[in-house]
Protein backbone atom coordinates (compact mmCIF):
# COMPACT_ATOMS: atom_id res chain seq x y z
CA UNK A 1 0.00 0.00 0.00
CA UNK A 2 1.14 3.07 -0.56
CA UNK A 3 0.19 6.45 1.49
CA UNK A 4 0.03 9.93 0.28
CA UNK A 5 1.83 11.80 -0.49
CA UNK A 6 3.91 9.42 -1.90
CA UNK A 7 4.14 9.29 -5.89
CA UNK A 8 1.16 6.79 -7.21
CA UNK A 9 -0.43 6.61 -3.63
CA UNK A 10 -3.64 4.38 -3.45
CA UNK A 11 -4.15 5.29 0.61
CA UNK A 12 -4.89 8.83 2.38
CA UNK A 13 -4.04 7.10 5.45
CA UNK A 14 -1.56 3.84 6.93
CA UNK A 15 -2.62 0.69 8.43
CA UNK A 16 -0.99 2.10 11.37
CA UNK A 17 -3.07 5.11 11.39
CA UNK A 18 -6.09 3.46 10.88
CA UNK A 19 -5.86 1.52 13.75
CA UNK A 20 -5.14 4.41 15.73
CA UNK A 21 -7.95 5.81 14.65
CA UNK A 22 -9.97 2.50 15.54
CA UNK A 23 -8.97 1.80 18.74
CA UNK A 24 -11.16 5.02 19.93
CA UNK A 25 -13.98 3.83 18.51
CA UNK A 26 -16.79 1.46 19.53
CA UNK A 27 -17.73 -1.99 17.51
CA UNK A 28 -14.28 -1.55 14.93
CA UNK A 29 -13.47 -5.00 15.64
CA UNK A 30 -14.00 -6.27 12.03
CA UNK A 31 -11.22 -3.82 10.60
CA UNK A 32 -8.84 -4.23 13.94
CA UNK A 33 -8.86 -7.92 13.56
CA UNK A 34 -9.15 -7.86 9.75
CA UNK A 35 -6.24 -9.46 8.07
CA UNK A 36 -7.56 -7.62 5.06
CA UNK A 37 -6.89 -4.53 6.67
CA UNK A 38 -4.79 -3.17 3.46
CA UNK A 39 -7.36 -3.98 0.84
CA UNK A 40 -10.07 -2.90 2.64
CA UNK A 41 -8.28 0.09 3.04
CA UNK A 42 -7.49 0.37 -0.63
CA UNK A 43 -11.16 -0.35 -1.85
CA UNK A 44 -12.40 2.44 0.55
CA UNK A 45 -9.67 4.55 -1.76
CA UNK A 46 -11.47 3.94 -4.38
CA UNK A 47 -15.03 4.19 -3.57
CA UNK A 48 -13.83 8.11 -1.90
CA UNK A 49 -12.22 8.89 -5.24
CA UNK A 50 -15.46 7.46 -7.52
CA UNK A 51 -17.79 10.49 -5.66
CA UNK A 52 -17.56 14.12 -7.13
CA UNK A 53 -15.58 15.84 -4.04
CA UNK A 54 -13.24 18.71 -4.20
CA UNK A 55 -10.58 18.35 -1.74
CA UNK A 56 -7.36 19.62 -1.33
CA UNK A 57 -5.58 17.02 0.18
CA UNK A 58 -2.65 19.48 1.04
CA UNK A 59 -4.83 21.25 3.50
CA UNK A 60 -4.78 19.81 7.01
CA UNK A 61 -8.06 19.68 7.96
CA UNK A 62 -9.35 18.26 5.07
CA UNK A 63 -6.82 15.59 4.70
CA UNK A 64 -8.04 14.71 8.13
CA UNK A 65 -11.37 14.40 6.99
CA UNK A 66 -10.06 12.29 4.21
CA UNK A 67 -8.26 10.06 6.50
CA UNK A 68 -11.20 9.48 8.84
CA UNK A 69 -13.52 8.96 5.62
CA UNK A 70 -12.07 6.53 4.64
CA UNK A 71 -11.29 3.89 7.80
CA UNK A 72 -15.15 4.23 7.60
CA UNK A 73 -15.63 3.30 4.52
CA UNK A 74 -12.66 0.28 4.86
CA UNK A 75 -14.85 -1.16 8.12
CA UNK A 76 -17.85 -0.77 6.01
CA UNK A 77 -16.43 -3.03 3.52
CA UNK A 78 -15.76 -4.90 5.49
CA UNK A 79 -19.04 -5.52 7.33
CA UNK A 80 -20.89 -5.96 4.08
CA UNK A 81 -18.52 -8.72 2.16
CA UNK A 82 -20.73 -11.81 3.21
CA UNK A 83 -19.27 -14.26 0.84
CA UNK A 84 -15.88 -13.15 2.03
CA UNK A 85 -17.36 -14.07 5.54
CA UNK A 86 -18.68 -17.34 4.62
CA UNK A 87 -14.75 -18.23 2.90
CA UNK A 88 -13.61 -17.24 6.35
CA UNK A 89 -15.77 -19.59 7.89
CA UNK A 90 -14.32 -22.17 5.81
CA UNK A 91 -17.30 -22.73 3.79
CA UNK A 92 -16.00 -21.67 -0.06
CA UNK A 93 -18.55 -22.98 -2.15
CA UNK A 94 -21.76 -21.63 0.34
CA UNK A 95 -22.70 -17.96 -1.42
CA UNK A 96 -24.81 -15.97 0.00
CA UNK A 97 -27.38 -13.93 -1.34
CA UNK A 98 -26.30 -10.50 0.07
CA UNK A 99 -29.71 -7.70 0.39
CA UNK A 100 -29.28 -4.48 -0.81
CA UNK A 101 -26.92 -2.36 1.12
CA UNK A 102 -25.90 1.24 0.45
CA UNK A 103 -22.66 1.76 -1.26
CA UNK A 104 -20.85 4.47 1.07
CA UNK A 105 -20.90 4.16 4.89
CA UNK A 106 -22.96 6.63 6.43
CA UNK A 107 -20.12 8.22 8.84
CA UNK A 108 -17.75 8.29 5.78
CA UNK A 109 -20.16 10.49 4.23
CA UNK A 110 -21.05 12.54 7.02
CA UNK A 111 -17.13 13.00 7.19
CA UNK A 112 -16.86 13.92 2.95
CA UNK A 113 -20.18 15.96 2.76
CA UNK A 114 -18.95 19.36 3.19
CA UNK A 115 -16.46 18.95 0.38
CA UNK A 116 -19.25 17.45 -2.06
CA UNK A 117 -20.39 19.05 -5.34
CA UNK A 118 -23.97 19.01 -5.76
CA UNK A 119 -24.19 18.62 -9.41
CA UNK A 120 -27.14 21.21 -11.12
CA UNK A 121 -29.52 20.68 -13.61
CA UNK A 122 -30.11 23.42 -15.92
CA UNK A 123 -33.62 23.97 -17.65
CA UNK A 124 -34.22 25.17 -20.71
CA UNK A 125 -36.92 26.24 -22.00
Amino acid sequence: MIVYPATGYNSFISTDDAENYFEGRLYSEEFITSPAQEAALITAFHAINALDVTIDATDTAQLQALKNAQCEQALHELRTDLDAQVKTLGLPDLKIQQPERPRYSERAMDFLRPYMTVRTIEVLR
